[in-house]
């Protein structure tokens, strides 16, 4: 048995593993049962295209100064409410948000 290294490591969106996930699986390489469970899990809950969710992480990153794995944690969940947000920041982060600024940031992840 061969031991592989990591040569790279870098958080990603769940948008954008599910590309690389689909890239491996059009070329010859046979998925493992856990890729291929991965897969079909991401696309099941994936729900923008991996530049639409790259593009959202930079403004949530910009705009509110989170770090990019808050920014792409916040991306992946799909958040669908205020007080989803306000719960999910309660985990990510170490600060309170005023009612504006969750409602701001709501807005920039929702397109509403």
């Amino acid at each position: 048995m061969s031991v592989k290294r990591i040569r790279r490591s870098e958080e990603v969106t769940n948008a954008k593993a599910l590309e690389i996930l689909r890239s491996i699986s059009n070329t010859a390489q046979q998925l493992t049962e856990d890729q291929r469970k991965t897969l079909d899990y991401l696309e099941k809950v994936t729900k923008r295209t991996p530049e639409e969710a790259e593009s959202l992480v930079r403004q949530l990153v910009e705009k509110f100064g989170f770090t990019r794995v808050t920014a792409i944690q916040l991306v992946n969940l799909s958040i669908e409410s205020i007080d989803e947000l306000r719960t999910a920041l309660s985990y990510l982060e170490r600060r309170d948000y005023s009612e504006s600024e969750l409602k701001e940031i709501f807005k920039t992840l929702t397109g509403q």
